[in-house]
């Protein structure tokens, strides 16, 4: 078995310049950043020469950055069978399972930020501010969360959508990509052909790519601009569903931030075209009791 990135620091660490170690450092530290930066960016955040950077990468062991990456990307999500995950799921038994996935769920969202890192998060947010538009991709159980990136963008004022199709209908899609687009790729741990022809032709458009991944990085992190990782589901029972959505949650907010004026623009439009559909509220009247409590609650909050 291949010895993991962080035992290949400790072997090498005092043979080191100190140059040296300011990059395992940081590799140790941010693996996520470590899994998708090129020379030049590692070199800038540890403060060293990008000739440093590739010098202790060989002194790692590793044939090239490529090959670190991927190491890296292993200390945040290792590989793994996911037939065999769901069955060590299924033998687990525990008298309050609520309790226990909600204990989980919590320390899924505990890691997001440190998974995700914030340099790969704030240009993911400046990508999609800057696009006029976003193609985001997803299938299977990665559809729900495209779709609900795609709307919330839709909401704040921005022209998006998302797809699960294949074939000639994704072909379709693709064609819409232009070099002011930016195309998302919601990939947690499935890599199909779909992913590779619409990376493909973002690139041959000229438009940036995003990958929202769990498992993936080391498969795209040379073809796409910025990769966001999110926490490892391997030893937990909840699904990556959970900090996947919180992710898009958190975008939503940070690309509303950028221009306020129009995500709040974009919610009013909404909100106008639902009343002139409806002809009034779409909300079933509340009762007299739940109404009262909610004007109580609401003059309460007035008066602080």
């Amino acid at each position: 078995m291949e010895p993991t990135l962080t035992k290949r620091i400790a072997q090498v660490r005092e043979q080191l310049s100190a140059g040296g170690i300011r990059v395992v450092d940081f590799f140790a530290a941010h693996p996520a950043e470590a899994s998708v930066f090129s020379a030049q960016e590692i070199a800038q955040h540890a403060e060293v020469s990008d000739a440093t950077v590739i010098r202790t990468v060989k002194q790692l062991g590793f044939a090239g950055l490529g090959e670190l990456r991927r190491a890296a990307a292993a200390v945040l999500n290792p590989v793994r069978d996911p037939e065999q995950t769901l069955a060590e799921h299924l033998t687990q038994s525990d008298d309050n399972l609520l309790a226990k996935i909600s204990q989980e769920a919590a320390e899924l969202v505990r890691a997001l930020p440190r998974s995700v890192g914030g340099a790969m998060f704030d240009a993911a947010v400046a990508t999609l501010a800057a696009a006029s538009d976003a193609l985001v991709v997803g299938y299977g159980s990665a559809l729900p969360v495209a779709q609900s990136l795609a709307l919330g963008l839709r909401r704040i004022g921005r022209i998006a959508g998302a797809t699960g199709l294949t074939g000639y209908n994704f072909a379709d899609e693709l064609g819409q990509l232009r070099p002011s687009s930016v195309l998302v790729l919601v990939a947690p741990l499935r890599h199909v052909r779909e992913h590779d022809v619409a990376i493909s032709e973002a690139l041959r458009v000229g438009c940036p790519i995003v990958l929202i991944t769990e498992l993936l990085a080391s498969h795209f992190a040379d073809r796409v601009d910025t990769v966001l990782v999110t926490p490892s589901t391997e030893h937990v029972l909840p699904s990556g569903l959970v900090s996947q959505l919180l992710l898009v949650d958190a975008l939503l907010l940070a690309v509303s931030a950028t221009d306020p004026d129009r995500a709040l623009d974009g919610w009013k439009a909404t909100n106008r075209r639902r009343t002139e559909l409806v002809e009034g509220s779409l909300d079933v009247p509340l009762t007299p009791s739940i109404a009262g409590k909610i004007a109580a609650s609401d003059r309460l909050e007035d008066g602080k």
